[in-house]
């Protein structure tokens, strides 16, 4: 068992080309199902049936493991038995039993209304060098979904202005959970924005360097950017809870109510699932529904 542990860690790293983290995440919820397996069930772990798996889950449901937590588990396992599969050592994946484990819609992610992202825009002093960081910062969050480490980990070569720069629009490259790749278009104002920004003199120029830092060389963190927005919050007077997920969740509804297919708002998040997509949306469960069920992308998506 040992062996085909070893072979599931490689399998994640260097074929999927997960994160570190997600693969030590997922290979420890493959020893504690092994290790239960064995103790509770008396089973070859590597024999497991869907019975077998669904007890397990219904064993972690009992201790109180959350909605995110089973989700590493039910991953854990469907990637696990389909790399016994690959290797011819069972015929069909057992996991596939496991049904689909959405993560319940938290009001602390309450999306903000454009009026209150523009108050919070209008707070940032742009007269300076660090105003038009900041008010870069905010705005690529709110009008383009990005999490927060994706933009923290920006570089200048990431961002391309001279896709069509007749036309304000530019290209931005970003990297994403589990190294997975996308580019987004950057385009009217928030082109005007971004460029603006890159063409002061303070701003960094070689194409290696962070896109939005701090100091020479040294990119600014995350911490740094949850504090930045509660400060314009303050100053602002802003009633509502406002973060970088805040806007993110803001960001896939405001798409979703300008007529942008739900197929098209995954692909911009960087979502695997259409499910997972849908939590970001904050609308009514039908019109989710019909959101679900759309599949085609029409215009272009303008920031204004």
């Amino acid at each position: 068992m040992i062996a085909l542990i070893d072979d599931y860690r490689k399998e994640l790293l260097q074929i999927n080309t997960f994160a570190v983290d997600t693969v030590q995440n997922y290979v420890s919820c493959l020893v504690s199902y092994c290790e239960y397996a064995k103790n509770s069930l008396e089973i070859v772990p590597v024999y497991s049936k869907g019975p077998h798996i669904l007890k397990w889950m219904a064993h972690l449901r009992e201790k109180g493991i959350s909605n995110s937590r089973m989700q590493h588990h039910h991953s854990a396992l469907k990637t696990f038995f389909a790399l016994l599969c690959k290797l011819k050592i069972i015929t069909k994946n057992p996991a596939k039993a496991l049904p689909v484990i959405r993560k319940k819609i938290s009001d602390r992610n309450k999306p903000i209304s454009k009026k209150v992202a523009l108050k919070l825009l209008r707070s940032v002093d742009q007269s300076t060098w660090h105003g038009k960081r900041n008010f870069s910062v905010i705005s690529m969050l709110w009008a383009l979904g990005l999490r927060i480490s994706e933009l923290t980990s920006l570089k200048v070569k990431s961002f391309e202005p001279d896709h069509d720069p007749e036309n304000r629009i530019g290209l931005l490259r970003v990297c994403g959970k589990n190294k997975k790749q996308r580019a987004l278009f950057v385009v009217d104002k928030l082109y005007d924005v971004l460029t603006d920004y890159l063409n002061h003199s303070e701003s960094p120029k070689k194409k290696n360097a962070p896109l939005f830092p701090i100091q020479s060389g040294t990119a600014i963190s995350n911490n740094r950017v949850l504090k930045m927005i509660k400060e314009y919050s303050l100053k602002a007077d802003i009633k509502e809870r406002i973060t970088p997920h805040v806007l993110r969740h803001s960001f896939a509804t405001e798409m979703y109510h300008q007529g942008v297919p739900l197929s098209a708002i995954q692909t911009m998040l960087g979502h695997c699932t259409k499910a997972e997509t849908a939590i970001y949306i904050h609308v009514s469960n039908d019109l989710q529904k019909q959101a679900l069920e759309q599949i085609t992308i029409e215009g272009r998506v303008s920031w204004q």
